[in-house]
């Protein structure tokens, strides 16, 4: 069994969940897989008596779990961020990734935390919450009958990093890489709009939505810091070249 601090990067968040049984459900499901930090985001009062019951052996991580106002808050300072969802949508995300996809994603970070955010059992996450993750998970389900339950969906997400891991303990890049956090690729995807509209490249598609576009990109590609300030200096490099044709 792969001990647990392969696995203490990950922070799985619950927004607004509705039922104290199905948060202790998640803690049970969340210590099946090795993982140990539990986020509860927004307002609703959690019923920690009916979730101790059904948590079992896992309380300590419903003793331990992080109460805060907001998934923002909770994301912040991660350096990668995914929100369950099985609803699309332009204003959603431009793409989602399965589960085993996300796997392979998260065990490349050596560095920083992760969050899994899911959303509440009534409505799930809001355009609002999703826009605070970096990528859009969904797991295929009939659609004769689509909504899963919570704690099994928590249950899914953590068992396929958690084979990924016994597959692979060396990881998918070398130690001490670290993709850059929220607030570092919100800076990249704004100094890039940015140089796109001095160059005047906004006529039919505002920067809000390009902006959009460039940091659901960048998430997918999970660059480094190096990667991200050279990606940076190109698009700089060619508002200034534009700028010296067009003098």
């Amino acid at each position: 069994m792969p001990p647990m601090k392969e696995l203490d990067h990950i922070i799985v968040v619950l927004e607004n969940p509705q039922s104290g049984k199905n948060v202790g459900s998640v803690c049970r499901a969340m210590k099946n897989m090795g993982l140990s930090r539990l986020a509860i985001a927004g307002h609703t009062e959690v019923d920690r008596e009916a979730a101790a019951v059904t948590a079992i052996h896992a309380v300590d991580i419903l003793e331990n779990a992080r109460v805060v106002g907001s998934v923002e808050e909770a994301v912040k300072g991660t350096v990668f961020s995914a929100g369950l969802s099985r609803r699309r949508g332009k204003k959603r995300k431009y793409f989602s990734l399965f589960p085993e996809e996300l796997a392979r994603r998260v065990l490349e970070i050596k560095e920083g935390d992760v969050a899994l955010v899911f959303g509440n059992e009534v409505s799930g996450l809001s355009e609002e919450d999703m826009d605070h993750c970096n990528v859009a998970v969904k797991i295929p389900t009939s659609d004769e009958f689509p909504s899963l339950n919570l704690s099994h969906a928590v249950q899914i997400t953590a068992y396929e990093i958690y084979k990924l891991l016994t597959l692979n303990k060396g990881g998918l890049h070398p130690r001490g890489y670290r993709p850059i956090d929220r607030e570092e690729l919100e800076d990249l995807a704004e100094s890039i709009t940015g140089d796109l509209k001095e160059l005047g490249f906004f006529k039919q598609v505002g920067p809000e939505e390009m902006g959009g576009f460039f940091r659901d990109v960048f998430s997918r590609a999970s660059l480094s810091r190096g990667e991200a300030d050279r990606m940076a200096r190109i698009f700089t490099k060619i508002r200034g070249l534009s700028k010296k044709t067009r003098d």
